[in-house]
């Protein structure tokens, strides 16, 4: 099946396995309060032949531009201490960011971990946006915070009077917000992220700039102040545009003051040896990472036009603009075409929350758009509403 937000990935009072679902009453007296009603994020494997237009991920691996000689003589007895070094240093080189500023996690998943850690106590405010990265809720959710959602306006933009406002009601210790948006692709004004960072400062609190997609937008406006901000935190990734996702690298930026705070609750060894090596010798091929980047967004132009096509047999459909290597599109029969794709070894997201249906679907190769659009144009013509 076509994979869903923000179901829950269980089935009924029994779970998939016959155990009772983790979600469901009879399991609450077993896990803390705070963690009743979490619905765990599903990963599921696929076969092969799938084409995978789902996880935002680089169509292609820079595997083979990897020297493996290196790696024969990896200690693998022994903790990884010089092999982090090497990675923020290289990570330092290709950004522009200064090397005591930078922290390397298991991904970006852990990095909203770790600032989740040091931030919130039990009862501390957090606001995210709707919709947005579901981890950051998440891990506000487990260290006992109280989370404040604010629905962005009906074409996706901030709300900015409305958060402020909330910013200034509720005295937020965090405010997570993705720049790009994942899931909607839409970049923010660079005036409004510079606003909720001053909201943010008069009420205390640290604004968490996810700029996962930010290569495929342009240069971040943030990049080169961060560290004349006392409440900005930036995270970066190497799992979108530098297509490393296997090897779950990410990154914390910020100022002294909160790299050292973070530094004390980080657990030693987080990132392990193969990852950052193989990561470091790719950061130092700034020219093949540029060049990357370039035929990822020719394949983002060429999804943009087939959508357009697509969108433009459907009534009522709204295809989004979009900074980032994906690109959501509502439309009446959202799951019908899930399912439609999936039986034909295509596999992309898919959203239905109440009235709201929309799929989002990630840049590939040239013939997974070949066989994408022959698949998109087969099904508006057959089951397209109202066809």
């Amino acid at each position: 099946m076509a994979q869903s937000g923000p179901l829950c990935g269980n089935v009924g009072s029994e779970g998939r396995i016959g155990r009772p679902c983790a979600c469901s009453e009879s399991e609450a007296g077993t896990v803390r309060k705070t963690l009743e009603g979490l619905i765990p994020y599903k990963v599921t494997s696929e076969q092969a032949d799938v084409i995978r237009l789902d996880n935002n991920e680089a169509y292609t691996s820079l595997l083979s531009y990897v020297d493996f000689s290196g790696l024969e003589q990896t200690l693998l007895n022994r903790y990884p201490a010089e092999s982090t070094e090497a990675l923020i240093e290289a990570y330092s080189g290709f950004s522009g960011f200064p090397a005591g500023n930078i922290l390397a996690g298991n991904g970006s998943d852990e990095c909203i971990t770790l600032i989740s850690q040091y931030a919130l106590d039990p009862g501390d405010q957090v606001i995210v946006l709707e919709p947005d990265f579901s981890m950051y809720e998440k891990n506000a959710r487990v260290m006992g915070a109280a989370v404040t959602t604010i629905q962005l306006n009906e074409d996706f933009s901030l709300p900015l009077d409305k958060t402020k406002a909330e910013i200034e009601r509720l005295k937020p210790k965090l405010l997570f917000l993705s720049n790009p948006n994942n899931p909607t692709g839409r970049l923010y004004e660079n005036g409004e992220i510079e606003a909720l960072i001053d909201s943010m400062k008069q009420a205390g609190g640290i604004l968490i700039l996810d700029e996962a997609y930010i290569d495929f937008a342009g240069e971040s406006a943030f990049s080169k102040k961060v560290l004349d901000y006392d409440n900005l935190i930036i995270l970066r990734t190497a799992s979108k545009a530098l297509g490393m996702a296997a090897l779950r690298l990410g990154f914390i930026v910020a100022n002294d003051r909160i790299i050292e705070g973070i530094t004390a609750i980080k657990p030693p060894y987080n990132v392990n040896t193969v990852s950052a090596q193989i990561g470091t010798q790719l950061l130092k091929k700034p020219e093949l990472l540029d060049q990357f980047l370039i035929m990822q967004l020719a394949q983002i132009a060429e999804l943009e036009e087939i959508l357009k096509e697509f969108a433009g047999r459907l009534p009522g459909s709204v295809l989004y603009p979009s900074s980032t290597n994906f690109y959501l599109m509502k439309m009446e029969g959202a799951k019908d075409l899930a399912d439609f794709l999936y039986e034909r070894k295509m596999k992309i997201r898919l959203f239905h929350k109440g009235s709201f249906e929309a799929v989002r679907i990630s840049a590939g190769a040239k013939e997974e758009h070949a066989k994408l659009k022959e698949a998109l144009m087969n099904w508006s013509d057959s089951h397209a509403p109202g066809v």
